[in-house]
């Protein structure tokens, strides 16, 4: 392990909902990794997955690959 703690989900949740965001766990997601030092994008690391799912994915993501930076883009809502 490298020290980086679990977030916590529904701390994420309400922030968001508190910030005046829609609900992210009404949202379907896409992890995007780019490279850190250029901004090249690298690849869709995973795409149609839910918040809570998205979160722990990238935590791992993070975790493994130090050089790159990760965001979780909206794909859809949740029907």
């Amino acid at each position: 392990m490298t020290g980086i703690t679990t977030p916590d989900v529904d701390a994420l949740r309400n922030e968001a909902i508190f910030a005046g965001a829609l609900d992210p766990m009404s949202l379907r997601f896409q992890i995007v990794e780019y490279d850190k030092s250029s901004g090249r994008l690298l690849g869709v690391r995973c795409d149609n997955i839910g918040f809570n799912e998205a979160i722990k994915k990238t935590q791992g993501l993070i975790e493994r690959r130090k050089d790159s930076h990760f965001c979780l883009e909206p794909v859809g809502f949740v029907q």
